[in-house]
């Protein structure tokens, strides 16, 4: 059964038409919950829909409504509060439709009014009973989405909302507690924009190229225990994943085609885009794994270097650390290392083809999947923080987030807007909240993180001319390339 809560509006609902099936073929893995694939809507458009009218599903659970209508709904009083679900869905979604500082703007006039409504809400229980349903709304967006506090017009009409109702000292204290995680997270945001800048400088600053060397040079000499480097790589992933906030990644999928999302680095605001700097770290952890190898023009310290490789790509998947694993795997597939013949005849091949299995895109990454599905199940069992730790491969999680975002029309023909879409959107984000949460709590090595960083890397060009010094161009193909290349230099 459906029902709205307009009274005129519950007649003109017809039998219910599929509308969230167009994306279970794309997406594999992902597929809707049993409750949204279970409903149906009627989306054809109807003259006697209200301006305020909710679709609601026989347990009560919203399907769909108008933008102003589902606002409402967000807005605690005495008596309701929505559930933790309904407020995250709401908030990441609905800034497509509408800016953060326009809805933080009409939930503190609603809730002002519905203050002022009611004489109860001014006696100790009414006022406890509202103050405890506010801060629910406050703790849910300024935690999850603390990106949307950093103007100083937002932060004010946040301490407005709280203030509505913080009378006396235990409604402060949780009020200043709340305050202050909001700073820690800003204030944690603007150190590390500026630790990019800074970093950014200093690789733009290094202009050296790798240097080819007939003794074993490179990572290996300065560290040549593959655990600690992944612990030291999950460290770097840990930093850069919990910075992107699911904000960012919305207004992306929303703004951006797949093949443009991360290439910004820049947001809207003008700041770093966190995107764009997590995925040129997978780039240049590939451009890193090949370079370590081609450093080395004697074919054993080759061989030693490439099968360390794949140690650490073995031990940063035993860890949950997803992204680094497919970034040295890849780097190790680049031409101008997958051309190593003679390396790779040397190789044991057992090590590379379990990890290339990972990487294998058949089955929409089924490999992969059953991996990470995995290592979820163990963070969730996990009673410490080094067994919680899960770092997707970022850019197959954007490609997902992508299909779900366009899989499902996001305003319906009756002009509502599809709750049943915010809410996949908004499962699939939860759980990207909770792995980028995780604090990584291997020791630090100074000097191989400082290493991971700033070592030069090269381009492709480079990267080639550096190849056919570790092996010479056997087909007319390769020393046509090779010429080429050494005439372009």
């Amino acid at each position: 059964m459906l029902s709205t809560q307009s009274a005129r509006g519950y007649n003109t609902l017809p039998r219910r038409a599929a509308i969230l099936t167009s994306s279970q073929s794309q997406t594999g893995m992902i597929s809707l919950t049993q409750q949204v694939s279970a409903v149906r809507l009627d989306t054809h458009k109807s003259d006697t829909f209200e301006q305020n009218d909710l679709v609601l599903d026989n347990t009560g659970a919203v399907l769909s409504g108008s933008r102003d209508a589902l606002i409402r709904r967000l807005v605690p009083t005495r008596d309701f509060c929505p559930d933790e679900s309904y407020i995250f869905s709401l908030l990441v979604n609905i800034r497509t439709f509408i800016s953060p500082h326009e809805l933080m703007q009409k939930i503190v006039q609603y809730c002002m009014f519905a203050q002022n409504a009611d004489s109860h809400n001014f006696a100790k229980e009414g006022r406890g009973r509202m103050f405890a349903h506010i801060l629910r709304l406050c703790s849910e967006w300024a935690t999850n989405i603390p990106y949307d506090f950093k103007t100083e017009y937002m932060r004010t009409r946040l301490n407005e909302l709280l203030r509505l109702c913080a009378v006396d000292k235990t409604y402060q204290q949780k009020t200043t507690e709340l305050q202050s995680t909001l700073r820690s997270s800003l204030n944690k945001l603007d150190r590390y924009e500026k630790a990019v800048a800074n970093l950014q400088k200093a690789l733009s600053e290094n202009t050296n190229l790798p240097e080819q060397s007939d003794s074993m040079t490179g990572l290996f000499v300065l560290c040549n225990d593959a655990k600690t480097v992944a612990q030291q790589l999950t460290h770097i992933e840990m930093e850069r994943f919990s910075m992107v906030g699911v904000d960012e990644i919305v207004q992306s999928l929303a703004s951006d085609p797949l093949s443009e999302i991360g290439r910004h680095s820049k947001n809207k605001e003008g700041t770093i885009s966190s995107i764009s700097f997590y995925i040129e770290w997978f780039n240049r952890l590939s451009a890193f794994a090949a370079i370590e190898v081609l450093k080395q023009t004697k074919k054993r310290n080759r061989v030693a270097v490439f099968e360390f490789m794949i140690d650490i790509a073995k031990e940063c998947c035993e860890i949950g650390n997803f992204n680094s694993m497919m970034a040295i795997v890849a780097g190790l597939s680049l031409p101008a290392v997958s051309r190593l013949k003679k390396t790779w005849c040397r190789v044991e091949k057992a090590k590379l083809e379990i990890l290339q299995h990972q990487l294998d895109p058949s089955g929409n990454f089924l490999s992969y999947r059953a991996t990470i599905k995995a290592a979820q199940w163990r963070a969730d069992s996990a009673r410490g923080n080094q067994q919680k730790i899960v770092i997707p491969f970022f850019v197959l999680l954007l490609k997902d987030l992508f299909l779900i975002y366009h899989g499902h029309p996001r305003i319906l023909p009756n002009a509502h807007l599809n709750f049943m879409a915010f809410n996949q959107l908004a499962e699939q984000l939860r759980d990207v909240i909770q792995w980028k949460s995780t604090v990584c709590t291997f020791e630090k090595n100074p000097q191989v993180l400082q290493y991971l960083l700033i070592t030069s890397v090269s381009g492709e060009k480079d990267s080639m001319l550096m190849s056919f010094e570790c092996e010479p161009p056997e087909s007319s193909s390769e020393r046509d390339q090779h010429k080429k290349l050494k005439g372009g230099k």
